[in-house]
């Protein structure tokens, strides 16, 4: 009798312990107005804040980080335990993840410096000039559907930084840059060579959802209590 207790009582102990220094890994990108660090080093913004508040209310102990985006999604494609935000849906994510609420919508442009005059009237007229793109998101997964050629008329970024440095100095480089709309205008608030800049054509197909989404092997209760957690915040 007393041995069963002792196992018993064990199983518990071992049980609590296991949940409370259960850490879910959360990564993401900077990616303003959505998500982004500010100048006091944390991570804010509307993606941010809804993030944290289901996750706060699901009562789960998670660590976010901040990469790349090529990184953010290998990571969380790779890693049971991880889950990424802001993802866009599409095709060739779709059954990799587990998309558990969304976040935001988006829409999507093509970018010129005013300077060369350019004009395209859809994602055709692109192909003829070169196109910037950050690596494997949502946009570049798009252009290479659509028959875009990387190292030909597709240029990949690792970071939305370099955009400005390369239309602005190496204008024989890159001619457009594709950019969600909502991230441009956040950066003419802060960055004065966002006025060289102007949408030349806006993607209506690109129209789409943002979510917090995870890898498709985190445990079961783990992905209820986020979602529960979602639904309670209506």
């Amino acid at each position: 009798m007393l041995l069963k207790f002792v196992l018993g009582f064990s199983l518990l102990v071992c049980s609590a312990i296991a949940h409370a220094q259960y850490k879910l890994n959360v990564v993401t990108e900077n990616f303003p107005n959505f998500q982004y660090i500010n100048g006091e080093g944390e991570l804010v913004g509307t993606a941010a804040d809804k993030v944290k508040a289901v996750l706060g209310k699901a009562k789960i102990d998670y660590h976010i980080s901040v990469q790349t985006w090529t990184t953010a999604y290998n990571t969380a494609a790779r890693d049971s335990n991880t889950c990424i935000f802001s993802m866009a849906k599409n095709d060739q994510r779709g059954e990799k993840f587990n998309w558990v609420f969304p976040i935001s919508k988006f829409t999507t442009s093509f970018y010129a410096l005013k300077s060369s005059r350019i004009a395209i009237e859809s994602v055709e007229d692109a192909k003829q000039y070169k196109v910037a793109v950050i690596k494997d998101n949502y946009s570049h997964q798009f252009l290479v559907k659509e028959g875009f050629i990387e190292g030909y008329n597709l240029v990949l970024l690792n970071s939305f930084d370099r955009v400005f440095e390369l239309l602005d100095a190496r204008r024989s480089f890159v001619d457009l840059v594709i950019l969600s709309d909502n991230q441009f205008e956040f950066k003419q608030k802060y960055d004065a060579r966002s006025g060289l800049l102007e949408p030349v054509l806006t993607l209506k197909n690109l129209n789409t959802q943002l979510y917090f989404a995870c890898n498709r092997n985190l445990a079961p209760h783990i992905t209820k209590k986020i979602k529960h957690a979602f639904k309670q915040s209506g």
